[in-house]
């Protein structure tokens, strides 16, 4: 049902404008030290792989465009907490999802060796 509900705001950011606005430019560093300030990885994970018992959907890698990221983040659904631009401004969020996009998919388990023998 999360899942769902998240798909359905990042539909309706995508219908909001005929153009997608590509990222504005981040600090996967700062963003790195953003996520641990701002507790997201205690429901996303800390590598965004999402949280334990579905406290939170996996976020990366292969994160959501930048506006939906935006509007999940501005004006979440269900029990994620909102971060308004007060509390946690464009550039700031910028730097979380450059750290989000900085995340590399892991090696399939048929791919390891050790796990074929």
């Amino acid at each position: 049902m999360r899942k769902l509900a998240f798909a359905i705001g990042a539909l309706a950011a995508l219908a909001a404008g005929p153009v997608m606005a590509d990222a504005p430019r981040g600090d996967a560093a700062k963003g790195k030290a953003l996520f641990m300030k701002n507790m997201c990885y205690t429901c996303h994970g800390t590598v965004g792989q999402g949280g334990d018992r579905g406290s939170g959907p996996r976020i990366a890698p292969n994160p959501f465009p930048w506006e939906a990221f935006t509007v999940a983040v501005r004006r979440p659904r269900e029990s994620m907490p909102r971060y308004a631009p007060e509390f946690l401004n464009d550039q700031e969020l910028a730097d979380i999802y450059a750290y989000v996009s900085s995340f590399k998919a892991g090696v399939k388990a048929s791919e390891i060796p050790l796990l074929k023998e």
